[in-house]
């Protein structure tokens, strides 16, 4: 039986810019992010000789385990929370948790940022017509806030002794409901790392995510 090693939100997770460029996808980067077919390492190479763009990201984390039990089809988290999910596939995500009646349950809950910092230089960059620095840094910045929560998500299954989870956010279609962002910050205690929603419950900063993580796979 998996059990989490502790409960409730876990200190705050510093990590430099180096640690997450280290597990960066760069086919991903390149690609995706940047629409490169080639050429893609001599402008990363280039582009973080910039001191600018180093010192503007500063990745940090928080996550934490939480008790959560299924109802009918959805969750209840602390005892005070509730979560509904859609049917998608056939499935809800509730169904990968346990009853009352059987147990109970817990949840992996995450929270990443590459900081306010990072923003405000893509914002600057923009203002001044930059376009192609902005785009590389806006690239750069949502590629790295990705392998960030990945990182904390690899973390979590080492301490739960898995190999295999499912990293799920808010907003896509197996859980649409982006307002269930503000209990989980809150759960988290996120203003430790100066993450809040807005009045249409998007996160600030802009490059970051939250996260729940499905163990029972």
């Amino acid at each position: 039986m998996i059990k989490p090693p502790f409960l409730g939100y876990s200190e705050v997770l510093d990590f430099t810019i180096d640690e997450v460029m280290e597990k960066l996808d760069m086919q991903i980067l390149y690609k995706s992010r940047w629409k490169m077919g080639n050429g893609g390492e001599e402008m990363l190479k280039d582009f973080m000789e910039d001191e600018r763009i180093l010192a503007s990201m500063r990745p940090q984390a928080v996550y934490g385990y939480y008790p959560v039990h299924r109802e009918g089809y959805d969750l209840i988290l602390n005892d005070s929370i509730r979560w509904e999910f859609p049917k998608l596939k056939g499935k809800y995500i509730s169904d990968h948790y346990k009853t009352k009646d059987e147990g109970g349950d817990f949840i992996p809950l995450t929270a990443v940022t590459i900081g306010e910092e990072a923003v405000a230089l893509s914002k600057k960059l923009y203002k001044k017509n930059d376009y192609a620095e902005y785009f590389l840094l806006y690239g750069l910045a949502a590629e790295c806030t990705e392998t960030l929560a990945s990182i904390v998500n690899q973390r979590i299954n080492k301490e739960l002794g898995i190999k295999k989870s499912m990293r799920r956010s808010f907003g896509y279609p197996a859980c649409p409901d982006l307002s269930y962002q503000r209990p989980l910050l809150e759960l988290l205690k996120a203003g430790r790392i100066s993450l809040e929603l807005s009045a249409s419950n998007q996160l600030i900063p802009e490059f970051s995510t939250t996260a729940f993580i499905i163990h029972n796979v």
